[in-house]
């Protein structure tokens, strides 16, 4: 019998290498760091070999399980360390030196919340550009940014500008402020299949409200980051409290 409660609407396989992948992360081993054997496996979650097979398959393409005929399943060397970014009104990814990627560039339709967002109406066309950031050679984070549709003609400048340098210097939008929403969320099909984890992992997501001195809205971005490699840290500086500032000063 399984002992674990599994989703209906997410794949069995993906579910299975999803607590699998945190007992890796976790330093979960027995003996010599070898699995469990598939029946086991089976038996823990109540499934076929075959749906088993599938798991440990998926953990092998991401490059954390191996397997060598007579020896087993085994785990491969060291857990990935989670990457820090201090912010200060800072870039999500700053001074991790990440290397975005261009994936996909297109024009869509405007829909929903950000063609509100940017006072456009329904349908109409609006620029989309999809980046994978890597950090060490594995993908840390999906930015899917939606711009107005004069910057489909700067496309060659992204692999080695910033958005935020192209916009201000080469379409004088100069840019004010974001302001962002973090929440976990689950990865759907395309942002699994970039970040290299399973359908319905944890990610991060942080959507980004950008706008100009001037108050207008200008970029909708969603930011889409592994959870097990990033952390966002936070830095305020409190000011006096008011009633602090009217007190008599003693002698």
């Amino acid at each position: 019998m399984s002992t674990h409660t599994l989703s209906a609407g997410v794949p069995i396989y993906h579910q299975i290498a999803q607590v699998l992948r945190r007992r890796i992360q976790a330093g979960e081993w027995g003996q010599g760091n070898q699995l469990a054997t598939e029946q086991a496996l089976c038996r823990e979650f109540g499934v076929s070999r075959t749906t088993v097979r599938h798991a440990l398959s998926q953990l092998k393409r991401e490059g954390l399980l191996s397997s060598q005929r007579g020896v087993g399943t085994r785990r491969v060397g060291e857990p990935t360390r989670t990457k820090y970014v201090s912010n200060l009104s800072d870039p999500l990814h700053a001074s991790l030196d990440s290397d975005p990627r261009v994936i996909s560039s297109e024009m869509v339709p405007a829909r929903g919340a950000i063609a509100a967002f940017l006072g456009m109406a329904e349908g109409e066309p609006i620029f989309k550009l999809i980046r994978v950031h890597y950090l060490d050679n594995e993908p840390l984070s999906v930015v899917e940014s939606y711009l107005p549709a004069i910057m489909q003609g700067a496309i060659d400048q992204f692999p080695h500008r910033s958005l935020h340098d192209i916009m201000w210097n080469d379409f004088d939008l100069r840019v004010a402020k974001s302001v962002h929403t973090v929440a976990v969320s689950r990865a759907e099909t395309h942002v699994a299949n970039l970040l290299h984890i399973g359908l319905g992992d944890p990610v991060m997501h942080v959507q980004a409200s950008t706008y100009l001195q001037d108050g207008r809205p200008i970029r909708w971005t969603d930011n889409f980051f592994r959870e097990d490699r990033y952390q966002y840290t936070a830095e305020f500086f409190w000011e006096p409290p008011q009633s602090a500032a009217a007190e008599p000063s003693g002698n």
